[in-house]
Parts: C-alpha cells; sequence; structure tokens
C-alpha cells in the first residue's frame, strides 16, 4: 500500500469539544477506536500516515487527531493560547466524553509529552503509552521564573495579529517545511499536504495557528513530573531515533527510575523516526492492541 491508497482509506472524523472542533483521520472502526495517535509541534495527522499503511483494521481504529492550531482542527478562540496543559485537558477532555477503553496512546514528540499527563490522569483507560521521542517533560528548574513568564507573555504580544509567510506554489512552501527537517523531501511533502492551503489569490500558506509558536509562559517543576510518571501503571515503550534529540537523555537520567513498566527501544532515524520507521512502529502497535 501507498501513501495514496492509505489515505484514500482514511475516514475523516471530528469531535466537537467545548471550545471547538478537533478533527482528524481513522484507519479501521471509528467506533472501535484502539489507539490514539498525537503529533508533534507544528506537525498534523499525516505525520502518521506512514504508519497507517501498515495497519490491520481488524485490530479496530486507529485514530491519528490533528491538535489544535495544526492541520484541520479549528484555531482556539480569540484570547486564548496554546499552553501544554489545554492540549492536555483536551485528549483528556475528548477520552472521557468517548468512553474509550484499553486503550494504546501513541504519542510524538508533544505528543508524547501530552500522553504521559493525560496516561497519569485515567491509567484506567489506558493500557499501553508509545512514546516516539518523549519521555518526561520539559521543566522550569534552573531558569529564571520571571525570566519565563516576560518571554511568555512578550511573545504572546507580538502574536496578537499573527500571520505566517505565503508561498508562491506548494513546491515552495514544501522547501521551506523541508529547510527545518531531518527527514526526506517526499515525508515532508506529506506534512505539507494537510497542513498548507491555497488561499484566493493562489498563494500558499500554513494551517496552522501563528499562535502556537508563543513561548510558553510557565513549565511545570521536576518535583511536579515526579509524581505524574509514579501514576503511569501501565506498560511505557519508548522509541529514540539514533540522530534524534539528546536531551532524552538526561529525561532517562531523571525519571527513569520513576515509572516501573519503562523500556526503550532505537531505531535508525531522526527525531520523525516513526516516519522513517513505520512499519516497525506498526508491529509494536500490533503487538499491543
Amino acid at each position: 500500500m501507498d501513501y495514496r491508497e492509505a489515505l484514500e482509506q482514511a475516514t475523516p472524523v471530528s469531535y466537537q469539544l467545548d471550545w471547538g472542533t478537533v478533527r482528524g483521520l481513522c484507519w479501521g472502526d471509528p467506533n472501535d477506536i484502539r489507539v490514539v495517535a498525537t503529533h508533534g509541534w507544528l506537525d498534523n495527522s499525516h505525520s502518521f500516515l506512514p504508519i497507517a499503511r501498515y495497519w490491520s483494521p481488524d485490530k479496530g481504529g486507529l485514530l491519528a487527531l490533528d491538535w489544535p492550531g495544526h492541520g484541520h482542527s479549528d484555531h482556539r478562540p480569540v484570547g486564548n493560547y496554546y499552553h501544554f496543559i489545554d492540549y492536555a485537558y483536551d485528549l483528556w477532555q475528548l477520552i472521557q466524553q468517548q468512553g474509550w477503553q484499553n486503550l494504546t496512546l501513541l504519542g510524538h514528540s508533544m505528543g508524547g509529552f501530552v500522553s504521559n499527563v493525560v496516561a497519569a490522569l485515567c491509567p484506567e483507560r489506558i493500557q499501553q503509552l508509545l512514546l516516539v521521542e518523549a519521555f518526561g517533560l520539559l521543566v522550569s528548574d534552573g531558569t529564571n521564573a520571571q525570566e519565563q513568564l516576560k518571554q511568555g507573555f512578550l511573545s504572546r504580544k507580538k502574536l496578537h495579529t499573527p500571520r505566517w509567510r505565503s508561498y508562491a506554489d506548494f513546491d515552495s512552501a514544501v522547501e521551506a517545511r523541508a529547510a527545518q527537517a531531518d527527514f526526506s523531501a517526499n515525508l515532508v511533502r506529506l506534512m505539507v499536504e494537510r497542513g498548507s492551503e491555497r488561499d484566493e489569490d493562489g498563494r500558499w500558506h500554513w494551517r496552522a495557528d501563528a499562535r502556537v509558536k508563543a513561548t510558553s509562559a510557565y513549565r511545570l517543576p521536576s518535583s511536579a513530573v515526579d509524581d505524574i510518571l509514579e501514576k503511569l501503571t501501565m506498560p511505557v515503550t519508548v522509541v529514540r531515533g539514533s540522530r534524534g534529540y539528546d536531551q532524552l537523555d538526561s529525561a532517562f537520567k531523571r525519571w527513569q527510575n520513576k515509572v516501573s513498566g519503562l523500556s526503550c527501544k532505537t531505531l535508525e532515524g531522526g527525531h520523525h523516526v516513526h516516519m522513517e520507521q513505520p512499519e516497525k512502529i506498526a508491529e509494536l502497535l500490533k503487538s499491543y492492541v
């Protein structure tokens, strides 16, 4: 199955939350969700399209969501921003609303950090955590709290009337995204297909809400993360890319003893290793479901 065929087999889905609508794609039965996949910052649900090529529909539904302000999901209302905890609330709210049970949460980067928190809040609903290039949380230890708040507030003010750069054609948008990527142009193109749109003047621009770029005004201290990770009673597998984030080393040193069911696998690839090694990630998912 190629990417186009996988996309044609996807069922578009949408869920109404208390502030707006989140959207995504489902492979398999959307009434029997077994895996909820959440992408990283400024990505979208096409991040999981390579994995979907290897998904078996008889395993139930594989749901890949667009985070608020990303992909095809709504932007948050005027006056709201994109604090990390609000992403966690959205996912927690959706799980409660839909009554999902025995879920596997598959999260990449920011999606993995969010999955940590949500799984700790409702461990009775989560049977497995599969985290790609993510473990623990980004914390405030060693930072100047006053400066963090100041920079966070200034970035919000700067983005009060947010605008993205536009591009004359689709290929130019792909080139711009590829310049910031550590994976192939073909995979970048998948992401840009869902993450961009053409306006009435024929120019291409990003669908993402520019407010997602605001600097975080507050981060939890590591002591709070200790408490969160200790509540992860389900098996937790972290998949790292051989050329991925070095920051994961310090996260493991700090928190690996807090999670009793923790295992780690390293695959050849970079930060988007789930797109580069989708068959191996799919095999892990199938062993869980």
